[in-house]
Formats: C-alpha cells, sequence, structure tokens
C-alpha cells in the first residue's frame, strides 16, 4: 500500500540475485558449480541488467517489491485488523532489509545459492532469528510473513531451483524493460527551423543499448483492476476458464448486472494468462467507441505497427488487428472490459490464431451468436455471501450476515463493500443492518435499466465513502477534505482510473495525500490497478459519490473545480529533461483524461473551466512533442467541444486549435494543418491587436506547414511578412526576431535562392553571438544553418571550417553523446564526401553510427540517418557491395520502425535504388524507382518536391538502362513540374534542365541537347556562381557536347578556371 512500502525490499532481493548472477557469468576460483542450458540463460538475463544502468536494476526492485506486496497482503491485513501500529510492521520490514543486505554480502550464501538454490529458505532459517528477536511480538507474524514471501519470491526466480518458472522471471524482466523502454533522449534543439543537422529528426523516440540482448517480446498491455484480496471463486468460474484456457471459444461474454464482479472474473482470467506466460495479455477499457479505438491503436504501437505516416486511429486500430490476425499462432489474450454498447465493437474484434478475446458488459441480449460463448454471472451463493461478511470482519454473527447478503441481493460488490465498511468502521453486522434500513434512497444510487439489485445496494455504496470520510476527518480535517477531493476526482475524470502519482501529489505531494489515498484503498471505496500505476473506482461507486453531491450544487462546483486542477497541475517539464520516457509517460496520461473528459456525458462540463482549457493545450504540445501526434490528433472532439464550450474567438481555443494544427502537421497531414492554421490567423488577425505577437507565432505556423507542403512561394511570402512584423513590433534583438530571420533564410534556402539566405543566415549568426554569446545553442544552430548553405551553394572550404568549428564547439559545450553533437559530426563527414575527401568522410559516419546506436540505439530514426549516410559514402567511394548492404538493412529497418509510407522510408528505398543503379542492377533499380514514385504521388502528392525528385529518379534510371524513349518524356515532364513549382532559377530546375539536355544528347537530338546546355550554364552561372559543383557539371556537359559536335573553340573557351570564391572575400555572382 502507499504507506508501507516494500521497495527497499524488493531492492535488496533484487541486489542478492544480481550478486549470485556475477558469481555465475564470471565464476570466482573458488569453484561455483557450472550452470548450464536454460539456468545459465536466466542467470545471464538477470545479470545483464547490471549493463543497463542504475535504472535497470532500480526497476527490477520495484517490479520485485509489487509481487511481494502482493503476496503479504493478507498478513498485513489480519495484523491492522487486530490493531497493530504501522510503525511496528515497518520495523519488520527494516529487520528483513537488513538480513538480505548481510546475505548479498557473505561469499558462502552466493556460493550455495548457485549450487542449490533450493537451499535459500534453509539458509535464511538459519540466520533468521537474530533479526526476529528485534521485531515487537505483535509485529512476529507479519515478520515471518515476509520471510516466507522473500525465500518464495527468491526460489521462483533462482534459476535451477525446483520451482523456478522462466515466465515469471521474464515478467519481471520484461517489467524491467516496460520501464527502459521509456527512457530515451530528449528533443535536441529550438523550436526554430533548424532541421539542415542530418534529416528529419524532430523527436527522440525511446531506445535501448545495443549491448542488451532482446527477449521475444511479451506484451502485458493497460491497467486492469487489482485481483481483490481473498478472491472469492465462482460457480461461472469453471466454464469461464474453460471455454478460455481450452480453447473451447475464441470470443466469450461476461454478462452480467453493475457489480456482479464480472470485471474480477476478467481480472483472474488474466493473471492466469500471465502466470501461464502468454505472449499478449491486453486489458482495453471499453466504455465507448473512442475508447475501444485508444486501446487499439495503443495495443498496435506496442505491437509494433506503423504510424508515422499521420493516420488516424481508426487506421492505426485497423493495422493492430492486421497485425494480431497475421501474428503466428500463440495464446493471446484482450479484454474489452465494461462494454456499454455492442455496437462499439463493430469491425474492432480482433482475431488470429490462438487468440481469445473477452468481454465483459451488462447488456445481456447482445451475445447469443453462434461465434460468442455467452457466460453470464450472477450473484454470489448465499453461502459465499455470509463467509465473506463473517470472514473480513471477524465476526461470528451468522443470522446478522445472512440478513445483511439479503438485503444487498448477494451482489458482490456490495457484499465486498459492506464487509469492508463494517470491518474498517468497526460495526457488528447487526447494527450495519439497522443503518442500511434506516437511510433512505435519495442518499443511495438511482438504479438505471436493466439494473435488478435492490435498493440497499446504493445505500451500502454510500455508506462505505461516507464512513471512510468519516473516519479520515477523525485523524484530521485537512486529510479529509484532501480525500473528498481524491473521491470527487475520481467520480468525475476517466473511468478507466487516475495515475496514482497524480492523487499522491495533491497538497504539494504531502503525507496528507498519501494516507488519505491509502485510507480509501483500505476501506476498498477504490482500488489500485494491478500495475499499481492508476487508482480506479467501480463505476456503481463512482456513481453514488456523483449523484450524492450533484445535489448539493455549491459541493458539485468545487467538486468540478478541483478536478480541472489535478489536470492543469500536470506539468510535464517537472519532470528531468533526462527523463524523457516519463515526460512522454505524462503527457499520454494527459491525453488519456482529456479523451475521456470530452465522451463522458458527465464530465464534459470541465471543459469550461480554464485549467482544463489549459491543460488540453499543454497535452496536445507535449504529446507531439514526444512523437506521438497521432494520440493528440485524438483529442479533436475536445478542441470542438471547447471551442462550443467556450467559444470559437477566446484565447484558449485558439491555443488549442493551434496545438492542434501542430498535431496533424507532425503526423503529416498537412491539409488538414493548414486547414486550421489558415483558420487559427484569419482568427487572430479579426480579433487581435495587428501587433499582438500570437498573430506573428500564428503565420509563422502556417508558413511553416505551406513549406513542409512544398508550397514554398506562399511560405516565403509569409516568412518575409513576419519578418517585418517582428522587427517593427518586437525589435530586431528579439530571440523571436531571431527565428523568424532563420525561418526565412530556411524558405529562402528550400527555394534555391542561396545568396539570399547565406545572407540572412550570416547576418543571424552575428546577431545571436552579440546577443546570446557564442555557447548558446541558438549561436551553434546558426552557424550549422550557415555553414549547410555554404554547402548547398558549393562553398565547401567555408562550410567545411565552419562544421569543424561547431563540432568542436558542440564537443566543448554539449559533451560528445549529445544529438547535437553527433548531429555536427555527421555533417562535417557529408561536407567531406560533398568535397571528394572520401576516406575522412568514411571515417566520421563510421564513427557516427556507432555512436548513434550506443547513445540512441539501432532502431532510432537518427541512427537509420546515419546508417544510409554512411552507405552513400561507401557508393561514392565504389564500395558498392558494403553500400548495397547497408541501404538494404536501412530499408528494411525503417519499414519495421517507421512504416512502409513515412517520408524517411520512402527516401530510403531511393538511396538502394540509386545503389542498384550503381552497380549495373538496373532492373532492380527501376522496379523500386516505380514504387517509389507511385508512393509518393499517393502519400505526398503530385506536386511535391520529394515526388518530383522520384520522377526524376526513374527517368534517369530508364535513360542509364538504355529506355529513351520512357526516359525523355519523363524528364520533360519533370522540367515542367518543376518550373512550375519550384521556379525556373531553383537548383532543382537547373538539374531538370541539364538532365533532359543530356537525355537528348544520348538520344542523337544534339541541336536541343546544345540549346539546354547552353541555357543551363548561362542560368547556373547567374544563380549558383561559376565554381558551385553543379556549374562544373554543366559545364563539362556542354564542353563534351561541343566536342562531340566538333566545335572544339566553344570547348576550350569553357576550359579557363574561373576564380576560387573561397580564397578571397568576395561573394559569388547573385
Amino acid at each position: 500500500m502507499v504507506a508501507l512500502s516494500l521497495a527497499r525490499l524488493g531492492f535488496r532481493l533484487a541486489e542478492l540475485l544480481l550478486r549470485v548472477s556475477d558469481m555465475v557469468v564470471a565464476p570466482s576460483p573458488g569453484g561455483v558449480a557450472t550452470v548450464i542450458g536454460e539456468v545459465r540463460a536466466g542467470w545471464r538475463d538477470i545479470a545483464a541488467l547490471r549493463r543497463r544502468g542504475d535504472k535497470a536494476v532500480d526497476s527490477f526492485g520495484e517490479q520485485i517489491a509489487s509481487r511481494l506486496e502482493g503476496k503479504i497482503a493478507d498478513a498485513r491485513r489480519q495484523c491492522e485488523d487486530r490493531g497493530v501500529d504501522a510503525d511496528l510492521l515497518r520495523s519488520a520490514v527494516t529487520e528483513v532489509e537488513v538480513l538480505l543486505k548481510k546475505l548479498a554480502k557473505d561469499n558462502d550464501v552466493v556460493v550455495a545459492a548457485v549450487r542449490n538454490p533450493d537451499s535459500f529458505g534453509e539458509v535464511i532459517r538459519g540466520r533468521v532469528q537474530e533479526y526476529r528477536r528485534n521485531v515487537e511480538a505483535a509485529a512476529e507474524p507479519f515478520f515471518d510473513a515476509l520471510v516466507r514471501a522473500v525465500t518464495e519470491e527468491f526460489v521462483l526466480l533462482a534459476p535451477g531451483s525446483k520451482d523456478f518458472q522462466i515466465g515469471a522471471l521474464r515478467q519481471v524482466l520484461d517489467g524491467v524493460d516496460a520501464i527502459l523502454d521509456r527512457i530515451g533522449e530528449v528533443k535536441a534543439g529550438q523550436e526554430e527551423q533548424t532541421a539542415h543537422f542530418d534529416g528529419r529528426f524532430d523527436r527522440l523516440e525511446d531506445a535501448m543499448s545495443e549491448l542488451v540482448p532482446r527477449r521475444p517480446s511479451r506484451i502485458r498491455f493497460g491497467s486492469r483492476p487489482m485481483k481483490a484480496a481473498g478472491f472469492v471463486g465462482r460457480r461461472e468460474q469453471a466454464e469461464l476458464f474453460e471455454a478460455v484456457f481450452a480453447e473451447v471459444a475464441a470470443r466469450t461474454a461476461f454478462t452480467g448486472m453493475r457489480g456482479s464482479g464480472k470485471s474480477q472474473l476478467a481480472t483472474a482470467v488474466a493473471a492466469r494468462c500471465e502466470a501461464e506466460d502468454w505472449p499478449l495479455v491486453a486489458w482495453i477499457p471499453a466504455g465507448s467507441r473512442e475508447a475501444v479505438l485508444s486501446g487499439l491503436a495503443e495495443l498496435g504501437r506496442e505491437l509494433g505497427v506503423d504510424v508515422e505516416d499521420g493516420p488516424s486511429l481508426e487506421v492505426i486500430a485497423q493495422r493492430c488487428l492486421t497485425a494480431l490476425a497475421s501474428a503466428q499462432e500463440s495464446n493471446r489474450l484482450i479484454v474489452f472490459d465494461d462494454v456499454e454498447n455492442p455496437d462499439d465493437l463493430k469491425s474492432l474484434i480482433p482475431h488470429g490464431a490462438g487468440l481469445r478475446v473477452l468481454v465483459t458488459t451488462t447488456r445481456l441480449a447482445d451475445w447469443a451468436g453462434a461465434s460468442w460463448v455467452h457466460v453470464p454471472i450472477g450473484v454470489f451463493e448465499r453461502e459465499q455471501s455470509i463467509s465473506i461478511l463473517l470472514d473480513r470482519t471477524g465476526q461470528v454473527d451468522r443470522e446478522a450476515a445472512d440478513a445483511v447478503a439479503g438485503a444487498l441481493g448477494d451482489l458482490p460488490v456490495a457484499v465486498a463493500q459492506a464487509a469492508a465498511t463494517a470491518r474498517r468502521g468497526r460495526y457488528d453486522l447487526a447494527d450495519y443492518l439497522e443503518t442500511l434500513k434506516r437511510t433512505t434512497l435519495e442518499a443511495g444510487v438511482r438504479r438505471q435499466a436493466g439494473d435488478e439489485y435492490p435498493e440497499a445496494v446504493g445505500v451500502a455504496l454510500w455508506l462505505a465513502f461516507q464512513s471512510a470520510l468519516e473516519r479520515i476527518e477523525d485523524q484530521s480535517h485537512h486529510r479529509e477534505a484532501i480525500a473528498r477531493a481524491q473521491l470527487g476526482d475520481l467520480s468525475v475524470l476517466a473511468a478507466s482510473g487516475i495515475p496514482a502519482r497524480w492523487l499522491e501529489a495533491l497538497d504539494g505531494g504531502s503525507g496528507d495525500a498519501r494516507e488519505a489515498l491509502s485510507e480509501l484503498i483500505e476501506s476498498s471505496v477504490c482500488q489500485l490497478s494491478e500495475d499499481r500505476s492508476k487508482v480506479m473506482i467501480h463505476g456503481l461507486q463512482g456513481r453514488v459519490v456523483r449523484e450524492t453531491w450533484q445535489d448539493e450544487p455549491a459541493h458539485w462546483e468545487w467538486v468540478e473545480e478541483e478536478a480541472a486542477g489535478l489536470l492543469g497541475a500536470v506539468d510535464v517539464t517537472a519532470i528531468p529533461v533526462s527523463d524523457s520516457g516519463r515526460r512522454r509517460r505524462e503527457a499520454l496520461d494527459l491525453v488519456e483524461q482529456l479523451r475521456a473528459v470530452a465522451g463522458q456525458d458527465y464530465s464534459k462540463s470541465l471543459l469550461s473551466h480554464p485549467r482544463t482549457a489549459d491543460a488540453l493545450a499543454h497535452a496536445l504540445w507535449y504529446a507531439t512533442e514526444f512523437g506521438n501526434p497521432q494520440a493528440a490528433v485524438s483529442l479533436s472532439d475536445a478542441v470542438d467541444l471547447l471551442a462550443k464550450t467556450l467559444g470559437p474567438d477566446r484565447p484558449r481555443t485558439l491555443t488549442a486549435r493551434g496545438n492542434l494544427a501542430g498535431a496533424y502537421r507532425s503526423a503529416g497531414r498537412l491539409k488538414q494543418a493548414i486547414d486550421l492554421h489558415e483558420q487559427n490567423l484569419a482568427d487572430r488577425e479579426r480579433i487581435l491587436d495587428p501587433n499582438h505577437p500570437d498573430i506573428l507565432a500564428s503565420r509563422n505556423n502556417l508558413a511553416n506547414a505551406y513549406q513542409d507542403a512544398g508550397k514554398l512561394e506562399q511560405a516565403i511570402e509569409l516568412h518575409e511578412q513576419n519578418l517585418a512584423e517582428a522587427l517593427r513590433v518586437l525589435g530586431p534583438d528579439h530571440p523571436d526576431t531571431l527565428a523568424s530571420r532563420n525561418n526565412l533564410a530556411y524558405a529562402y534556402e528550400s527555394a534555391g535562392r542561396l545568396k539570399r539566405a547565406t545572407d540572412l543566415y550570416k547576418q543571424n549568426l552575428a546577431d545571436r553571438l552579440r546577443v546570446l554569446g557564442p555557447n548558446h545553442p541558438d549561436t551553434l544552430a546558426s552557424r550549422n544553418n550557415l555553414a549547410y548553405a555554404y554547402e548547398s551553394a558549393g562553398r565547401l572550404k567555408r562550410a567545411t571550417d565552419l562544421y569543424k568549428q561547431n563540432l568542436a564547439d558542440r564537443l566543448r559545450v554539449l559533451g560528445p553523446n549529445h544529438p547535437d553533437t553527433l548531429a555536427s559530426r555527421n555533417n562535417l563527414a557529408s561536407a567531406y564526401r560533398s568535397a571528394g575527401r572520401l576516406d575522412e568522410a568514411i571515417e566520421l559516419h563510421e564513427q557516427n553510427l556507432a555512436d548513434r546506436e550506443r547513445v540512441l540505439g539501432p532502431d532510432h530514426p537518427r541512427t537509420l540517418v546515419s546508417r544510409n549516410n554512411l552507405a552513400g559514402a561507401y557508393e561514392s567511394a565504389g564500395r558498392l557491395d558494403e553500400a548495397i548492404e547497408l541501404h538494404e538493412q536501412n530499408l528494411a529497418d525503417s519499414e519495421r520502425v517507421l512504416g512502409a509510407d513515412h517520408p524517411d522510408t520512402l527516401a530510403s528505398r531511393n538511396n538502394l535504388a540509386s545503389a542498384y543503379r550503381s552497380a549495373g542492377r538496373l532492373n532492380e533499380a527501376i522496379e523500386l524507382h516505380e514504387q517509389n514514385l507511385a508512393d509518393r504521388e499517393r502519400v505526398l502528392g503530385a506536386d511535391h518536391p520529394d515526388t518530383l525528385a522520384s520522377r526524376n529518379n526513374l527517368a534517369y534510371a530508364y535513360r542509364f538502362a538504355g529506355r529513351l524513349n520512357e526516359a525523355v518524356p519523363l524528364f520533360e515532364r519533370t522540367l515542367a513540374d518543376r518550373e512550375r513549382v519550384l521556379g525556373a532559377d531553383h537548383p532543382d530546375t537547373l538539374a531538370s534542365r541539364n538532365n533532359l539536355a543530356y537525355a537528348y544528347w544520348s538520344a542523337g537530338r544534339c541541336d536541343e541537347a546544345i540549346g539546354l546546355f547552353e541555357r543551363n550554364l548561362a542560368e547556373a552561372l547567374r544563380v549558383l556562381g561559376p565554381d558551385h559543383p553543379n556549374t562544373r557539371i554543366f559545364r563539362d556537359n556542354l564542353v563534351d557536347t561541343y566536342r562531340t559536335v566538333g566545335r572544339d573553340e566553344d570547348a576550350a573557351a569553357l576550359l579557363d578556371p574561373p576564380p576560387d570564391p573561397d580564397d578571397t572575400d568576395a561573394e559569388a555572382p547573385a
């Protein structure tokens, strides 16, 4: 429980297991018996935790502590029922901790544990008495239970013991993996456009070191209710287990009235599946279709389905169903809990070899189809009810217990709650019965259609939470107010539960908040989820709280304010930047709560509260920031509801809409992003002062979306307007003004207007050096961007010098493992490659790939970029076999990690096709280029710059293969499209004109070729300058063509070398 943690005890046992594993993996000369097979593999899995770092060891201990708490729950409850003080119980825990710490340092114990883990119980029994003597007599039974639990856990997890369960060990180790898989790096750099580094790396996804061997994935998904202590088996249980475990049917529906224990029985099934090591056990709240879609979408992400092309929740859910259906046959379970409307599952019911689907619902008449096994869940048998009431209260009045059970209709939730209330409130059952009788229904719960329980059930649930609050108030008025707020939050926020850490953080994270929550859980008014991450309240209990307090308008207004305050208090930025996994989890938990608020009729009014609106804006922003824009997009209904509640023109509505547009943009859904950004800019220009900074922000966001969509002239126009406004409103040195100038420079560069881009980058670097200083990240970013512009303009010496300076500065300021430092090394390597310094380029690319695999993990998007760049350098050096091998690996990894339609995957396919072409494998190259062009036209649109590049590359492959009749029309179309979309002076347009001229020349159409080559060289000299690499290529092509037709004097006139602009301070001609 919250008030008595076994975390340190779990850590001590983990420490002992690690100590033993060290002896197995690296045995000492003392002579530990050799262990082999699964036993050695098990110890090696434990030993591998050390290589993962302190977080892995800590989380291993947490997983063990969680299991220990479940084992000693009954013993602890019995002690508390006898009134044993909590401090005595804590002292017992401390003694066992000390014992384990001493055992871990005893070499004889460690050797014995390796040779014969089953002897661990005897080892402990031989040493336990000196520690037991330090425990008060009242706490001795609890101490004994702790020792037994520790012994059982060691024997269960220690490979080689007779009771060793590899499934149990893997369950604990996978719990560690689930934590470590959330630990990654944080987004580097600033919000402005500094995307020149090495490709798309807007976010850092979760990653792990390559040194950690990955076990086959086993997924434990969702937060299900904890199996109740003293769980009572039911007469339906045998039929239920037969249906699920004997594969009688793939689909089973538990039906019964609210409170009949359907979810508890489903929890028992899930627990058994986990104990039997099923690869997948998933729990999905199903109170609405939106909840089902969200659950399947999140499960799909766990399964690794493609989400990087920005699909809707519906599409992700369908991809999840496809993944489940196509998976290899294995025992798997998915539970849809609390289905309100069977139509919510329409087209969403999973199927697959070995997959079982379990539904819990109050709808009795909707599951008669042949594909479902219908298991009706009734109430307790009377003897079961009587036993629960007597056993849990420690009373013997069978007649009173019988009467209470009769009054409650043997409804499981009411009987269990009555026992808890009587036990905690020290009621005689006869007195409790009288209280039930004299309390009016108005204080109970209004029954809904299909509810067949007696009216006394509502009274019992009302008594439960009122009695709990009264007991807490007897201890502290302040603590009672906190408990009241916690109950209100549970009753009005997500029915699937609230993160326990949020409820414990009320009142500034005081001890009162933890004690209040602990008392509510002990009173069975609410409960922890099985994974202890959430606190849940039974649907009937939550309705009692709501309906009781809704009858008091002033009190209900306070409840809503408190719930809105809880959401508004969620502060992702309070979590250390280094812990990106926790930050991402916090953002997604907030998304889940707000999605529920917008979908539950009784909670929609929360969106009228400013703090809920602020929480919505934050959830949209941070879910996108931490790499899950699809989750943010799932809040579109909440944004619509906010607009209806507050009004479409209110500042908080505009902020939320803008953040939703940003989520659409990050998800690649550019049309929706542009529509929302255009709407937001128009609204802000209409309602705000013309000089308001928010107008500048909206215009910048729309310009960036235009740029992503390839609408460069529209983007440039907006960026130019924004820079002028920022200079006028904010002044030349304001950070937002500098960001605006950077963004305009990037837009110029994207449009091929390199002189303008370079001038702005130079000005920005000078200003940031003056305003921010030489070591500020924005200053380093500006130097990087200027270097990239020089590289694009062919001024490689200047680019290389700046890149080298930036790498040295980032190594000094940020350290060798910072993502920006790795980006700088990548950029320097690319500049070396452009300059033909291939040995130096390859050496740096190899170092960068190794570092990114170590720091970010082998599947991180930036690691994929590094592998692609190294492959490109190999290709430039003629090492085609190595290049193709890396490109093939990268394409497979990109398809698996990013999805087949992600822009980076399409780029990987293009690069592999180019490598095949270079190696003379033309049929394979053409097939890939044709596939890529079709995919880019479908995903990005016909006019997107990447689509135009794909068309050019396919035409080039056709020409290379001698298929000139197909190549020439494609080159002609690409040139026309680039002139229309990008403009006549864009570097890509110049490249297209050159390629078409070369195709004409190859086809013997020399006059047409010469005319295009001459025009292109003139344009390149004007736009790019005489020393740009492309200008040199264009000049060489024209020279060759002149010589072919006998115009040697014209060819010789072109061969006089121009001055190198890097040797002077002069700029290249504009």
